[in-house]
C-alpha cells in the first residue's frame, strides 16, 4: 500500500470520526439550550471532513485508474481496508463523544457571547482553551453501557433505518470505482453515478433520520422528553452506524453490480 492508499485510510477515518462526533452537538444543543449556535460551532468542524473528502476522492480515484490501465486484478484488500477505516473511525468518534460535548459546550457559550465564529476560533488557541480540553476528556461512562438493555421505548425502525442508510453512504463511492474494475469500459460512467449515489443516501438521511432527531432535541428542550432518553436514543444511533459500515463490506460489491448495471442501460 503506498504512500496515497494509507493518506486514504486517514482521510476516511477522520471523515467518520467527524461524522460521529457531530452528533454531539445535539447533546450541547440540549444543555446549553442554544441549538442553532451549538449546530453553527459544528458547521464548521463539518467542513474538516468535506474538505478530507475532496483530497480522499482524487487520491484513491487516481489509484484504480493506474490498477486498471495495468490490467491488474482489483484490490478487495484495499477497499475493505477503506471501510474498516471508515468502522475505525465511528469506533473513535464513538469513544470521543463524551470529551467533545463537553469541550464544546463552552465553544457555544462563547459563540452566544461574541456573535463571531472569527472570535471563537481565535481564542480557541488561547492557553486556556488547553486546559479546558485537558478538563474535559473523559472517556464513556459505565451507566452509558448498562442503559443499553433500555431499548424497547426507543424508535427501532429509526435505528435499523440508520443501518441501512450509513451502509449506503459508507460504500456508495467505493462501489462507483469498483465498477469501474467490473466493466473497465464504462469506469467513467460509473464514477460519474456516483453523485446520485451519495444523493440518495444523503436524501435517506435528511428525509427520514435528521427530521426525527431535530424534533426530538426540541423536546428535550421544552421538557416533553426527557435526556435520558435522549441521550439513550443517540448511543443506539452511534452504535448503528458502526454497524452499518460493518454491513458495508457485505454490500459494496453488490451495490458495484447494480451500477454497472445502470451504466450498461444509460
Amino acid at each position: 500500500m503506498n504512500n496515497n492508499l494509507v493518506l486514504v485510510c486517514i482521510l476516511t477515518t477522520v471523515i467518520h470520526f467527524i461524522s460521529i462526533i457531530s452528533l454531539s452537538s445535539k447533546i450541547v444543543g440540549t444543555r446549553t439550550r442554544r441549538v442553532a449556535s451549538s449546530s453553527s460551532i459544528f458547521n464548521i468542524i463539518a467542513l474538516t471532513a468535506q474538505f478530507s473528502g475532496s483530497i480522499q476522492a482524487p487520491l484513491l480515484t487516481k489509484s484504480i485508474e493506474n490498477t486498471i490501465i495495468s490490467g491488474l486484478e482489483p484490490n478487495e484488500f484495499l477497499f475493505r481496508s477503506i471501510i474498516f477505516c471508515a468502522t475505525l473511525g465511528c469506533a473513535l468518534g464513538a469513544f470521543a463523544i463524551p470529551t467533545t460535548h463537553r469541550f464544546m459546550a463552552k465553544g457555544v457559550q462563547a459563540l452566544y457571547e461574541n456573535n463571531s465564529i472569527i472570535g471563537v476560533l481565535m481564542k480557541s488557541f488561547q492557553k486556556k482553551t488547553f486546559y479546558h480540553f485537558k478538563e474535559s476528556v473523559s472517556l464513556p461512562q459505565k451507566e452509558n453501557f448498562t442503559r443499553l438493555k433500555q431499548y424497547k421505548d426507543l424508535y427501532l425502525k429509526l435505528i435499523f433505518m440508520n443501518i441501512l442508510v450509513y451502509s449506503f453512504i459508507t460504500v456508495s463511492v467505493l462501489s462507483c470505482l469498483y465498477a469501474g474494475y467490473l466493466n473497465p469500459n464504462l469506469r467513467t460512467t460509473s464514477l460519474s453515478l456516483s453523485g446520485i449515489a451519495v444523493g440518495l443516501g444523503s436524501v435517506g438521511m435528511l428525509l427520514f433520520i435528521e427530521p426525527y432527531h431535530g424534533t426530538l432535541t426540541d423536546k428535550v428542550i421544552d421538557g416533553t422528553v426527557k435526556e435520558a432518553y435522549f441521550r439513550r436514543h443517540l448511543t443506539y444511533i452511534i452504535i448503528a452506524r458502526i454497524l452499518g459500515t460493518i454491513l458495508g463490506q457485505l454490500l459494496y460489491i453488490p451495490l458495484a453490480w447494480i451500477i454497472v448495471t445502470i451504466a450498461e442501460r444509460l
